[in-house]
């Protein structure tokens, strides 16, 4: 802004600048709230798939071993 520029316009251009940024900041602090609300649901499910994973492998475990210590019987999977 040059030498005689009138204080009301640089006072306007300052007052839309401020409110440009509070609009850009705020939309940006939602989109933080937003990822961080996907962050958490992500983690709960994965929590979940791997707690159910592990269940899953001590059921092998177990059938394994059953079928070691037992009579001598085959299972078939499959077609």
């Amino acid at each position: 802004m040059g030498k005689g520029t009138d204080p009301a316009r640089k006072l306007r251009k300052m007052r839309d600048s401020r409110e440009g940024w509070k609009s850009r900041a705020g939309e940006k602090q939602q989109e933080i709230k937003r990822l961080r609300g996907a962050v958490r649901d992500l983690m709960v499910s994965r929590e979940h798939w791997k707690s159910r994973v592990e269940e899953l492998e001590q059921q092998i475990y177990a059938l394994q071993q059953e079928a070691l210590s037992g009579p001598c019987t085959f299972l078939f999977f499959g077609g």
